[in-house]
């Protein structure tokens, strides 16, 4: 996975990660979704 990180920010993409425990509870793990897809995008399109 590692590997597959550096090659992917090689190709110009910025890469994210999320683990397991993070989205298994459904409330919570949308809820944390959707404040990192907002600040993302706010980021990209302010």
């Amino acid at each position: 996975m590692v590997r597959e990180d550096r090659r992917l920010r090689l190709a110009g993409y910025d890469v994210y990660r999320f683990g397991g425990h993070e989205l298994i509870d459904k409330v919570a793990s949308s809820r944390m979704l959707n404040t990192f897809f907002d600040a993302l995008l706010e980021r990209h399109w302010p």
